[in-house]
Protein backbone atom coordinates (compact mmCIF):
# COMPACT_ATOMS: atom_id res chain seq x y z
CA UNK A 1 0.00 0.00 0.00
CA UNK A 2 1.86 2.99 -0.85
CA UNK A 3 0.21 6.75 0.69
CA UNK A 4 -0.45 9.21 -1.97
CA UNK A 5 -1.09 13.29 -2.30
CA UNK A 6 -3.77 14.48 -4.85
CA UNK A 7 -2.95 18.22 -6.02
CA UNK A 8 -5.16 19.84 -8.42
CA UNK A 9 -6.71 22.97 -8.43
CA UNK A 10 -10.08 21.50 -9.88
CA UNK A 11 -11.99 19.38 -7.14
CA UNK A 12 -13.69 17.29 -10.23
CA UNK A 13 -10.11 16.48 -11.22
CA UNK A 14 -9.47 15.55 -7.83
CA UNK A 15 -12.81 13.52 -7.81
CA UNK A 16 -11.92 12.20 -10.36
CA UNK A 17 -8.43 10.89 -9.45
CA UNK A 18 -9.48 9.28 -6.15
CA UNK A 19 -12.15 6.98 -8.02
CA UNK A 20 -9.71 5.69 -10.31
CA UNK A 21 -7.38 4.68 -7.62
CA UNK A 22 -10.05 2.91 -5.42
CA UNK A 23 -9.68 -0.42 -5.59
CA UNK A 24 -5.73 -0.04 -6.14
CA UNK A 25 -3.25 -0.36 -3.15
CA UNK A 26 -3.33 3.31 -2.65
CA UNK A 27 -4.03 5.03 0.49
CA UNK A 28 -5.09 8.76 -0.14
CA UNK A 29 -2.97 10.22 2.53
CA UNK A 30 -5.10 13.66 1.79
CA UNK A 31 -5.49 16.72 -0.90
CA UNK A 32 -4.70 20.17 -1.92
CA UNK A 33 -5.65 22.66 -4.22
CA UNK A 34 -2.75 24.89 -4.99
CA UNK A 35 0.77 25.00 -4.59
CA UNK A 36 1.30 26.30 -1.37
CA UNK A 37 -1.40 24.35 0.19
CA UNK A 38 0.59 21.06 -1.54
CA UNK A 39 4.23 21.90 -0.05
CA UNK A 40 2.24 21.92 3.56
CA UNK A 41 0.59 18.91 3.04
CA UNK A 42 3.64 17.06 1.77
CA UNK A 43 5.93 18.25 4.77
CA UNK A 44 2.77 17.21 7.22
CA UNK A 45 2.06 13.92 5.61
CA UNK A 46 5.11 12.55 4.19
CA UNK A 47 3.22 10.73 1.36
CA UNK A 48 5.12 7.95 -0.86
CA UNK A 49 3.62 9.89 -4.10
CA UNK A 50 2.29 13.11 -5.59
CA UNK A 51 -0.33 13.12 -7.85
CA UNK A 52 0.30 16.37 -9.32
CA UNK A 53 -1.68 19.21 -11.77
CA UNK A 54 0.85 21.25 -13.53
CA UNK A 55 -1.22 24.29 -14.33
CA UNK A 56 -2.56 25.87 -10.52
CA UNK A 57 -2.99 29.34 -9.37
CA UNK A 58 0.34 30.94 -7.48
CA UNK A 59 2.84 27.86 -7.80
CA UNK A 60 3.04 25.45 -10.64
CA UNK A 61 3.29 22.00 -10.18
CA UNK A 62 6.86 22.06 -11.54
CA UNK A 63 7.28 24.98 -8.73
CA UNK A 64 5.91 22.72 -6.36
CA UNK A 65 8.22 19.29 -7.83
CA UNK A 66 11.34 22.03 -7.26
CA UNK A 67 10.84 22.82 -4.08
CA UNK A 68 10.15 19.70 -1.93
CA UNK A 69 11.74 18.68 0.87
CA UNK A 70 13.44 15.41 1.77
CA UNK A 71 12.30 13.06 2.18
CA UNK A 72 11.06 13.75 -1.06
CA UNK A 73 8.06 11.72 -2.53
CA UNK A 74 7.63 10.54 -6.07
CA UNK A 75 5.91 12.81 -8.43
CA UNK A 76 4.04 11.88 -11.20
CA UNK A 77 2.57 14.88 -13.32
CA UNK A 78 -1.46 15.03 -14.63
CA UNK A 79 -1.79 17.28 -16.82
CA UNK A 80 -3.75 18.00 -20.22
CA UNK A 81 -1.25 19.31 -21.48
CA UNK A 82 1.52 17.51 -23.13
CA UNK A 83 4.24 20.37 -23.91
CA UNK A 84 5.62 20.14 -20.24
CA UNK A 85 6.72 16.50 -20.40
CA UNK A 86 10.39 17.65 -20.44
CA UNK A 87 10.33 20.12 -18.02
CA UNK A 88 8.66 17.43 -15.78
CA UNK A 89 11.16 14.86 -16.16
CA UNK A 90 13.80 17.30 -15.29
CA UNK A 91 12.33 17.77 -11.96
CA UNK A 92 12.51 13.99 -11.45
CA UNK A 93 9.30 12.81 -12.30
CA UNK A 94 8.29 8.87 -11.81
CA UNK A 95 5.71 9.43 -14.67
CA UNK A 96 3.97 12.27 -16.57
CA UNK A 97 0.07 11.41 -17.58
CA UNK A 98 -2.34 12.92 -19.79
CA UNK A 99 -5.61 13.81 -19.01
CA UNK A 100 -8.55 11.94 -18.89
CA UNK A 101 -6.29 9.41 -17.28
CA UNK A 102 -7.11 6.17 -17.90
CA UNK A 103 -7.99 3.40 -15.39
CA UNK A 104 -5.80 0.88 -16.98
CA UNK A 105 -2.62 3.05 -17.57
CA UNK A 106 -3.42 3.91 -13.81
CA UNK A 107 -2.97 0.91 -12.50
CA UNK A 108 0.28 -0.56 -14.30
CA UNK A 109 2.08 2.65 -13.07
CA UNK A 110 0.30 1.81 -9.38
CA UNK A 111 1.72 -1.74 -9.50
CA UNK A 112 5.09 -0.30 -10.69
CA UNK A 113 5.12 1.94 -7.70
CA UNK A 114 4.40 0.06 -5.02
CA UNK A 115 6.99 -2.93 -5.91
CA UNK A 116 9.30 0.07 -5.58
CA UNK A 117 8.07 1.64 -2.13
CA UNK A 118 8.28 -1.98 -1.08
CA UNK A 119 11.92 -2.51 -1.98
CA UNK A 120 12.27 1.12 -0.51
CA UNK A 121 10.79 0.34 2.76
CA UNK A 122 12.54 -3.05 3.17
CA UNK A 123 15.72 -1.07 2.64
CA UNK A 124 15.25 1.66 4.71
CA UNK A 125 14.44 -1.33 7.84
CA UNK A 126 17.32 -3.15 7.09
CA UNK A 127 19.50 0.13 7.16
CA UNK A 128 17.80 1.53 10.46
CA UNK A 129 18.67 -1.56 11.64
CA UNK A 130 22.25 -1.87 10.66
CA UNK A 131 22.63 1.61 12.11
CA UNK A 132 21.05 0.90 15.46
CA UNK A 133 23.88 -2.31 15.24
CA UNK A 134 27.05 -0.23 14.71
CA UNK A 135 25.79 2.57 17.49
CA UNK A 136 25.72 -0.17 19.92
CA UNK A 137 29.10 -1.80 19.43
CA UNK A 138 30.10 1.82 20.21
CA UNK A 139 30.59 2.71 23.79
CA UNK A 140 27.56 5.09 24.10
CA UNK A 141 29.18 6.48 27.35
CA UNK A 142 32.59 6.03 26.81
CA UNK A 143 34.22 5.38 30.63
CA UNK A 144 37.70 4.75 31.57
CA UNK A 145 39.49 4.59 34.56
CA UNK A 146 41.47 8.05 35.97
CA UNK A 147 39.69 9.93 32.89
CA UNK A 148 37.32 12.32 32.09
CA UNK A 149 36.39 11.22 28.55
CA UNK A 150 33.16 11.77 26.14
CA UNK A 151 32.57 10.84 22.38
CA UNK A 152 29.64 11.24 20.02
CA UNK A 153 29.56 9.49 16.63
CA UNK A 154 26.86 11.47 13.94
CA UNK A 155 26.75 9.15 10.61
CA UNK A 156 25.87 11.17 7.22
CA UNK A 157 23.36 8.96 6.50
CA UNK A 158 21.95 6.56 9.03
CA UNK A 159 25.33 4.03 8.75
CA UNK A 160 28.79 5.25 8.46
CA UNK A 161 32.27 4.77 8.01
CA UNK A 162 33.27 6.49 11.00
CA UNK A 163 34.10 4.59 14.46
CA UNK A 164 35.28 5.29 17.99
CA UNK A 165 36.58 3.06 20.85
CA UNK A 166 38.08 3.53 24.01
CA UNK A 167 39.58 0.37 25.31
CA UNK A 168 41.81 -0.89 28.52
CA UNK A 169 45.42 -2.18 27.84
CA UNK A 170 46.48 -3.05 30.81
CA UNK A 171 48.23 -1.39 33.50
CA UNK A 172 46.24 1.21 33.65
CA UNK A 173 46.93 2.54 30.43
CA UNK A 174 43.42 3.05 28.22
CA UNK A 175 43.49 3.44 24.15
CA UNK A 176 41.72 5.55 22.61
CA UNK A 177 40.66 4.67 18.77
CA UNK A 178 39.10 6.93 15.70
CA UNK A 179 38.57 5.55 12.52
CA UNK A 180 37.01 6.40 9.57
CA UNK A 181 36.53 4.10 6.44
CA UNK A 182 36.76 6.38 3.29
CA UNK A 183 33.17 6.32 1.70
CA UNK A 184 29.79 6.05 3.56
CA UNK A 185 26.92 3.64 3.31
CA UNK A 186 26.87 0.29 4.29
CA UNK A 187 30.11 -1.20 3.19
CA UNK A 188 31.77 1.37 5.12
CA UNK A 189 29.58 0.58 7.72
CA UNK A 190 30.40 -3.15 7.81
CA UNK A 191 34.26 -2.46 7.05
CA UNK A 192 34.12 -0.29 9.78
CA UNK A 193 33.00 -2.66 12.36
CA UNK A 194 35.39 -5.29 10.76
CA UNK A 195 38.26 -2.81 11.93
CA UNK A 196 36.62 -2.08 15.19
CA UNK A 197 36.95 -5.72 16.30
CA UNK A 198 40.65 -6.12 15.27
CA UNK A 199 42.00 -2.80 16.80
CA UNK A 200 39.99 -4.07 20.11
CA UNK A 201 41.85 -7.59 19.87
CA UNK A 202 44.99 -5.96 18.89
CA UNK A 203 44.75 -3.40 21.58
CA UNK A 204 44.30 -6.57 24.10
CA UNK A 205 47.45 -8.32 22.26
CA UNK A 206 49.58 -5.55 22.01
CA UNK A 207 48.84 -3.43 25.23
CA UNK A 208 50.37 0.23 24.55
CA UNK A 209 52.23 -0.11 21.17
CA UNK A 210 49.82 2.45 19.24
CA UNK A 211 52.54 1.96 16.08
CA UNK A 212 52.73 -2.04 16.34
CA UNK A 213 48.74 -2.46 16.59
CA UNK A 214 48.84 0.05 13.60
CA UNK A 215 51.38 -2.47 11.55
CA UNK A 216 49.07 -5.36 12.20
CA UNK A 217 46.35 -4.01 11.69
CA UNK A 218 47.45 -3.06 7.91
CA UNK A 219 48.86 -6.11 7.57
CA UNK A 220 45.71 -8.10 8.08
CA UNK A 221 43.77 -5.54 6.06
CA UNK A 222 46.16 -4.85 2.89
CA UNK A 223 44.69 -6.69 0.34
CA UNK A 224 41.64 -7.50 1.24
CA UNK A 225 39.64 -3.93 0.50
CA UNK A 226 38.23 -2.79 -3.23
CA UNK A 227 41.53 -1.13 -5.02
CA UNK A 228 40.06 2.61 -4.40
CA UNK A 229 39.32 1.77 -0.46
CA UNK A 230 41.61 2.95 2.55
CA UNK A 231 41.15 3.55 6.17
CA UNK A 232 42.91 6.53 8.48
CA UNK A 233 43.08 5.16 12.08
CA UNK A 234 44.33 7.27 15.25
CA UNK A 235 45.33 5.57 18.73
CA UNK A 236 46.10 7.79 22.12
CA UNK A 237 47.50 5.26 24.91
CA UNK A 238 46.93 7.27 27.95
CA UNK A 239 48.56 6.69 31.21
CA UNK A 240 46.78 8.39 33.83
CA UNK A 241 48.91 7.64 36.56
CA UNK A 242 52.08 8.47 34.38
CA UNK A 243 50.34 11.69 32.61
CA UNK A 244 51.99 10.23 29.15
CA UNK A 245 50.49 10.19 26.16
CA UNK A 246 51.62 7.42 23.20
CA UNK A 247 50.22 8.52 19.58
CA UNK A 248 50.06 6.92 16.66
CA UNK A 249 48.04 7.25 13.74
CA UNK A 250 47.46 6.21 9.61
CA UNK A 251 46.47 8.81 7.57
CA UNK A 252 44.36 10.37 9.97
CA UNK A 253 43.87 14.22 10.59
CA UNK A 254 45.87 15.67 13.45
CA UNK A 255 44.99 15.40 17.15
CA UNK A 256 44.23 18.56 18.83
CA UNK A 257 46.10 18.62 22.18
CA UNK A 258 45.02 21.64 23.90
CA UNK A 259 47.13 22.12 26.59
CA UNK A 260 45.21 23.90 29.72
CA UNK A 261 47.55 26.68 29.95
CA UNK A 262 46.96 27.96 26.31
CA UNK A 263 48.93 26.53 23.73
CA UNK A 264 47.42 23.95 21.25
CA UNK A 265 49.20 21.39 19.50
CA UNK A 266 48.43 19.21 16.31
CA UNK A 267 49.89 15.47 16.58
CA UNK A 268 50.56 14.72 13.20
CA UNK A 269 49.60 11.40 11.12
CA UNK A 270 52.99 8.96 12.01
CA UNK A 271 52.54 6.74 8.98
CA UNK A 272 50.38 6.08 5.90
CA UNK A 273 46.40 4.84 5.79
CA UNK A 274 45.46 1.46 5.95
CA UNK A 275 45.31 -0.86 2.95
CA UNK A 276 48.73 0.11 1.52
CA UNK A 277 51.42 -2.52 1.50
CA UNK A 278 54.53 -2.36 3.43
CA UNK A 279 53.33 1.07 5.89
CA UNK A 280 55.26 1.53 8.26
CA UNK A 281 54.59 3.07 11.51
CA UNK A 282 55.70 5.45 14.51
CA UNK A 283 54.94 6.22 17.91
CA UNK A 284 55.58 9.67 19.57
CA UNK A 285 55.29 10.48 23.69
CA UNK A 286 53.95 13.35 24.70
CA UNK A 287 54.04 14.35 28.74
CA UNK A 288 50.95 15.50 30.15
CA UNK A 289 50.35 18.28 32.27
CA UNK A 290 46.83 18.39 34.75
CA UNK A 291 43.89 19.25 32.40
CA UNK A 292 45.21 19.03 28.93
CA UNK A 293 42.63 17.98 26.85
CA UNK A 294 43.05 15.22 23.72
CA UNK A 295 40.84 15.08 21.06
CA UNK A 296 40.24 12.97 17.93
CA UNK A 297 38.13 13.62 15.45
CA UNK A 298 37.20 12.35 11.54
CA UNK A 299 37.29 14.81 8.84
CA UNK A 300 33.74 15.27 8.83
CA UNK A 301 34.12 17.65 11.87
CA UNK A 302 36.65 19.97 10.30
CA UNK A 303 35.32 19.88 6.74
CA UNK A 304 31.69 20.92 7.58
CA UNK A 305 30.94 23.70 5.61
CA UNK A 306 29.35 27.11 5.94
CA UNK A 307 26.63 28.11 3.91
CA UNK A 308 29.39 29.86 1.92
CA UNK A 309 31.26 26.80 1.20
CA UNK A 310 34.50 27.65 3.83
CA UNK A 311 35.32 24.95 6.10
CA UNK A 312 35.60 24.79 9.65
CA UNK A 313 39.14 23.56 9.53
CA UNK A 314 41.27 21.95 12.19
CA UNK A 315 41.96 25.45 13.70
CA UNK A 316 38.00 26.09 13.81
CA UNK A 317 37.88 23.25 16.07
CA UNK A 318 40.47 24.08 18.11
CA UNK A 319 38.89 27.18 19.04
CA UNK A 320 35.09 25.77 19.37
CA UNK A 321 37.13 23.64 22.29
CA UNK A 322 39.54 26.10 23.43
CA UNK A 323 35.91 28.06 23.92
CA UNK A 324 34.35 25.32 25.82
CA UNK A 325 37.23 23.88 27.99
CA UNK A 326 36.57 24.14 31.28
CA UNK A 327 33.47 21.97 30.78
CA UNK A 328 33.22 18.73 31.34
CA UNK A 329 33.95 16.13 28.47
CA UNK A 330 30.09 15.13 27.53
CA UNK A 331 29.20 18.89 27.94
CA UNK A 332 31.97 19.90 25.80
CA UNK A 333 31.34 16.92 23.17
CA UNK A 334 27.46 18.38 23.19
CA UNK A 335 29.10 21.97 22.86
CA UNK A 336 30.96 21.15 19.87
CA UNK A 337 28.61 19.22 17.67
CA UNK A 338 26.28 22.34 18.21
CA UNK A 339 28.25 24.57 17.28
CA UNK A 340 29.63 22.46 14.00
CA UNK A 341 26.11 22.48 13.30
CA UNK A 342 25.48 26.23 13.93
CA UNK A 343 28.79 27.21 11.51
CA UNK A 344 27.09 25.14 8.73
CA UNK A 345 23.80 26.62 9.11
CA UNK A 346 22.27 23.64 10.40
CA UNK A 347 22.90 21.86 7.13
CA UNK A 348 22.54 17.80 7.30
CA UNK A 349 26.32 16.35 7.44
CA UNK A 350 27.67 15.52 4.07
CA UNK A 351 30.01 13.50 6.07
CA UNK A 352 30.20 11.01 8.81
CA UNK A 353 31.30 13.42 12.22
CA UNK A 354 33.35 11.68 15.33
CA UNK A 355 34.61 13.68 17.83
CA UNK A 356 36.00 12.29 21.28
CA UNK A 357 37.86 13.86 23.75
CA UNK A 358 39.87 12.76 26.94
CA UNK A 359 42.02 14.30 29.66
CA UNK A 360 42.93 13.25 32.78
CA UNK A 361 40.81 13.82 35.83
Amino acid sequence: MIRALLVDDEAPARDRMRALLAGLPVEIAGEASDGDEALERAAALAPDVVFLDIQMPGLSGLEVAARLQPPRPKVVFCTAFDQFAIDAFEHHAVDYLLKPVSRERLGRLVERLAAETRRERMARRERDEAARVQAALMPGTPSAAGLDCAARCLPADGVGGDYYDVLPVGGGQTALTVGDVSGKGTYAGILAAAVQGRMQSLAAARGGDPAGMLAELNRLTAGGLEPHRFITLAVAILDPAAATLVYAAAGHPPALLLRAGGSTHELDATGPVIGWPDGTFTSHRVELQPGDLVALYSDGMTEAAAPGGAELGTQGLARILRAHLSCPAPALVRAAFDEVEGFTGGAPPSDDRTLLLARIS
